[in-house]
Parts: C-alpha cells; structure tokens; sequence
C-alpha cells in the first residue's frame, strides 16, 4: 500500500514537473511571439475626442479690396501736388489741384451776389422804420412834382393867341399883295375898279373910306405904266407861303402840349415811388415774396454749381490708404492716358481663389478660413467665405468657381500681391471620436472599415468600424471603438484578420 501511494506520489510529482516545464515553455514561447509582434507595430494611436473639422484647400494672392484711378474732371494746369508716393492719406485730404482763380473768382461773385438776394429778401420781411417811410414819402412828393413839371411844359394861352394873330398878319400882307397885282394889271384904267371887293369879310372899312379910295384910283390909274406886273406876282407868291407858315405854326402851337416821353417816365417813377411807400406800410404782397425767395434760391443754385465747378479742379482722397502712383508734374497738364494718382486702401484686402466643382458645393458665405502666407511663415492670418460665385471659369477641361476670401483684421504685415494658401473650414464637428485615416483599412468591395486593436498584451484583432464625418487627414469613429483605445498598425500578413470570428 505504501509502495503504491509513493508510486501515485512520484507520478503526480512528475506530472506536476512536466506542467510546470510546459507552462514555463509556453510563457516563454507567448513572451517571444508578443516581442515579435510588438518588433513588427508599425505605428500607433489611441482614439480621441476632440473637434473634428472638413476643409478645402486653395491658393492664391493678396489683392486690396479698394485701389481708385484718381483724376481731375476739369482741363487745366496742375498748380499743386500735395501727395508723394507710399504716403498716407485720410479720407477727405486734398491732394493735388488745377489752377483755379478763374473758379475761385466765379464763387465770390456768387456768394456775393446771394448775399444781396438775401438782404433784399430780409428788408421785405422786416418792419419798416420810421426813416424808410419817410425816404418813401419823400421820393413820392418828388414824383408828384416832376410830373407837373412834365405839364408844364405845354405852351400858355398867350403864346396861342400870339400864334393866331400872326395868321391874320400874314393874311393881311396876303390881301395887300393881291391888291397891288390887280392895280398893275392895266384892267383897272379901262374899267371901274371896286375895292370893295378886295376887302376881307372880316375886315371892316366906312363906305365912305371905299368911294374915296375908288375915286382916287380911277384919276391916278389911267396915268401911270405897270410894267413891273411880275415884281407884283412874285410878292403875292410869296405872301401866300407865309399864311401857310402862319396857319401851321398856329395849328402846331394850339395842338402842342406837355412832352410825351418826359410826362410817361415822370408818371413810372410816380408809380414806383407809391408801390414802394404802400409796401413799406402794408408789408410786402405775396407775389412780391415769392419772387424775392425764387431770386434767393436761384442765387443759392449758382453758388453751388460755382462751387461744384471749383471741386471738379481738385482731388482729394475718398477714402483711407496709401498713394501707390503720383503721374502729375506742377505746371504741366494732368496726364491723359494714366490717372493723376493711385490710391490703395491697405487696411482691407481678399484673395480669390479657384474652387474645383466638387467642393464648390460645400461654399457658403461666412465658412471661417485660415490663411498660410510664404512670406509670413508661422504668421496667424484669418478670413472668411465672403463671396461665391454662381458661374464657372473653364479652363479645358477643368471647370472652377471664383470664390473670395476677405482677409480679417490682423496686425502682420500683410502686403498686396503675397502669395497665400487657404484653407477653408466647410464642416467642423466637436466632441467627436477621431482616428486618424491611416489605421482605417476599407474593404474595396464591401466599403467596409476596419482597424486592428489590441485585445490583450502581444495580442491584436481587426475589427469592424462605423465612420461619420471624414475629412484629408482624420475620420469620425461613431461605433466600434471606444475613447482611449489603442489601435495599431501591422505589416500585413502579421495575422489573420479573420482569426477569432
């Protein structure tokens, strides 16, 4: 019985030696195979959350969002130059003008002349004084007194009567001269001569006086020679031209009255002097108003197109910046075919960039964009998305869509024309699990994801993965692995991927 137990005993014992030599083989051997397998990881990660972003990428250079050709509107000779290139200006500085004292005069005059407007205009509106009343009345009594003036000058009724007693003078000398020519005419030796009949109706003469004067002539008549008939004829002729001088001068004279044109102007400056005195007592009418306020803002319309005219000689900044090109030479006409000035707005800028047709999509106004400029390596410059456009460019084959960026604030040393690399963010997700896109391995024809973790020390298994959001570099976990987990990236043929399912 003893033999058997110690039998049993050194068999157990052996036994015992034996699992104890395999176990110690077998760690040996686990121990090897985990060293070869950690000597063949080729690299490897944990799954993070963090915020996972999508971008675009694009290049191009720095443009400035505002850059103005600045030139005269007028013709003319340049006077002054108040800017040198690399200056810079503030919106509203004056920066080179023409040659304006032509342009200047023509607003003094202006304003001088609206000045006047206006003073009329307030002495219409304003209370009369005592002293402009009486100007007025005074003005009025001078009016009064020169249109009597004016009737004055008519003739009085003794140069009328004057005038008619000349016509009978001259009638008379008229009869005196017909008598003469009938006693040379030689009828009145052979016949009895009446001068009675000789005699004016208005002229009165005693019969007695007319027998004597009969009886005279027919004893005187008969002796004496009237060879001088033509002397007669020639004073009755002209006798006769002096009644018609006489009648018309009585005629003229009974006519005439006061001077037509010095009565009318008299009567004007009366009119005028008692429309002025009724103003200042009534106030001024409102036609009169009107008319003053139409003469005030006409007189304000020439001011301004004088001084509209005097700014079109001029050229001051519209905005902000910096002179990039002066082409003006004092003395010498602007040029004609470049502008006057450059001005460069330094404080705003953008770059255009050529977006491909597949990702153009996923543009939208305000997406944030980091920009990466050579010349300012490491430089921190932003902008965003500010502008997409509807239609291509087609270059061949290649079909692209503008789109600008608008560089934000930033106190870099940003200069136009830089070359600059953007990135676009078009999608961004935070809290996410992310792994990088070389631990995924996708079935080429199930499209199904995979990534190899290690289930224990030295021991590794492939498993199958959900993706999300993906972008060039990282890819959205949303099942198959945990935060924290370590995934590995093995030579293929290490293991089988299939071993253990």
């Amino acid at each position: 019985m003893l033999k058997r137990l110690f039998r049993i005993f050194i068999v157990l014992l052996a036994l015992a030696g034996i699992a104890f030599f395999a176990a110690q083989m077998y760690q040996a051997r686990q121990a090897e195979q985990q060293a070869q397998q950690s000597a063949e990881i080729l690299d490897e990660t944990t799954v993070t959350v963090g915020t996972l972003r999508v971008t675009v990428g694009a290049t191009g250079t720095i443009i400035p969002a505002r850059q103005v050709a600045l030139a005269f509107e007028l013709p003319g000779i340049v006077a002054e130059v108040l800017a040198a290139e690399g200056d810079t200006i503030l919106a509203g500085d004056l920066l080179a003008r023409l040659d304006t004292a032509d342009l200047q005069g023509a607003v003094e005059n202006a304003r001088v002349a609206l000045d006047l407007q206006v003073i009329a205009y307030d002495a219409l509106t304003s209370p009369a004084r005592d002293e402009d009343i009486a100007a007025a009345e005074a003005a009025v009594n001078a009016a009064q007194a020169s249109v009597s003036a004016a009737f004055a000058s008519a003739p009085a009724d003794e140069q009328v009567e004057i005038a008619r007693l000349q016509t009978e003078l001259a009638r008379n000398q008229l009869w005196q001269a017909q008598l003469q020519r009938d006693l040379s005419s030689g009828a009145s030796s052979s016949m009895g001569i009446d001068v009675s009949s000789l005699i004016p109706p208005d002229v009165s003469i005693p019969p007695d006086v007319i027998a004597r004067i009969n009886g005279a002539l027919t004893g005187i008549l008969p002796q004496q020679s009237f060879s001088a008939t033509g002397s007669a004829t020639g004073g009755l002729n002209q006798a006769e031209f002096g009644v018609e001088i006489a009648d018309a001068n009585y005629a003229a004279t009974d006519a005439r009255g006061a001077n037509a044109a010095s009565l009318a102007s008299a009567n004007a400056a009366l009119v005028s002097a008692q429309a002025q005195l009724d103003r200042l007592l009534n106030g001024a009418s409102e036609t009169d108003l009107q008319l003053t306020e139409i003469a005030v803002r006409q007189a304000e319309l020439t001011v301004a197109q004088a001084e509209a005219a005097l700014s079109r000689a001029v050229i001051t900044a519209p905005f902000d910046g910096v002179i990039g090109q002066v082409n003006l030479t004092v003395g010498e006409p602007p040029p004609s075919n470049s502008p006057a000035l450059l001005l460069v707005d330094v404080g705003d800028y953008y770059v255009d960039l050529a977006i491909d047709e597949t990702d153009v999509v996923k543009m939208e106004i305000g997406q944030s964009v980091e920009l990466r400029l050579d010349a300012l390596q490491g430089a921190d410059i932003t902008g965003h998305v500010s502008r997409v456009a509807l239609t291509p460019t087609v270059v061949g084959q290649l079909v692209s869509f503008p789109v600008r960026v608008t560089v934000d604030d930033t106190g870099e040393p940003v200069r136009i024309g830089m070359s600059a690399t953007a990135t676009i963010v078009v999608d961004e997700l935070p809290d996410a699990l992310i792994l990088p896109n070389r631990f995924i391995r996708i079935d080429r024809n199930t499209q199904q994801a995979y990534a190899t973790i290690e289930r224990a020390a030295g021991q590794f298994e492939e498993v199958a993965i959900q993706l999300g959001l993906r972008n060039e570099t990282e890819s959205q976990v949303t099942a198959g692995l945990d935060a924290g987990q370590r995934v590995v990236l093995l030579p293929r043929g290490t293991f089988d991927p299939f071993e253990g399912r």
